[in-house]
This record gives structure tokens, sequence and C-alpha cells, in this order.
């Protein structure tokens, strides 16, 4: 009997919070941001998807080997309609990546084109590899 009361409890408790989660996202925007950062040898190379956002609505910086950006988008809506499915909403995303080098921030190249953000961070002198001499 305890079994089958733990089975109800865990499946409300877990459907519970994969509800509130889903909520909370369409709420706020999460969950629509997706990130790669790879490792291009002598860059590190940063991409997110951040549809209908515009330059002006982005801030982008690079402050003790963590990129930071934020992104805004706004959408239009008209109030006089009804809406029967809402799934492109507003949303303020601010994060924080943790670099795993360092770079030379200045000179960073960030483009944003067809909804891809794509920043070029060139890797510090020190953080690339070094090639030893082997003597016999």
């Amino acid at each position: 009997m305890f079994t089958l009361w733990s089975d109800i409890d865990r499946l409300f408790n877990r459907s519970f919070a994969d509800w509130m989660l889903r909520d909370r996202a369409c709420r706020e925007g999460f969950g629509n941001l997706r990130m790669n950062l790879i490792d291009a040898g002598e860059n590190l190379e940063f991409m997110a998807e951040l549809p209908g956002v515009e330059e002006k609505d982005m801030d982008l910086s690079v402050h003790n080997d963590t990129l930071t950006f934020s992104a805004k988008r706004t959408i239009a809506r008209d109030k006089d309609q009804t809406c029967y499915l809402a799934e492109r909403g507003d949303y303020d995303i601010r994060r924080s990546i943790a670099l795993p080098a360092k770079v030379e921030a200045d000179k960073a190249v960030a483009t944003l084109k067809n909804g891809i953000l794509h920043v070029v961070l060139p890797k510090a002198p020190e953080s690339k590899p070094k090639q030893i001499t082997i003597n016999g």
C-alpha cells in the first residue's frame, strides 16, 4: 500500500513541477534560447538563437572570463483581437556563460543575422597551446 501512495505522490509532484516550469516558460520566455559554445582552435565561438530580437535590444560584454548578454523581444498585440493560441511571447533574457579560456575581448566580433547571434572571441596568447620541443 505504501508503494502505491508513494507512486501517486511522486507522479503528482512531478506533473505539478513540470506544469509549473512549462507555465513559467510561457510567461517568461524561457526555453526559447538555444546556445552553443565551441572551441574553434584560435577562437571561441558562441552562437545563440534569438528570433525577433534586434541589435538595439541586445547587450553583450566579456568580463573576468565570462560572456554576458541580454536580449529583449516584445511581440505587438492588438487588444481588440481574441487570442486562441499564444506560443510566441515577449521575453527579457540575461545569461552569463563561463568561458573555458581567456579571450581578447577588444578583438571580439559579434553579428546578428536571421535571428542568430554569432560571437567570435579570439583566445588570448596565454590560452593558446604551446609546442614543446623534445630534446634527446
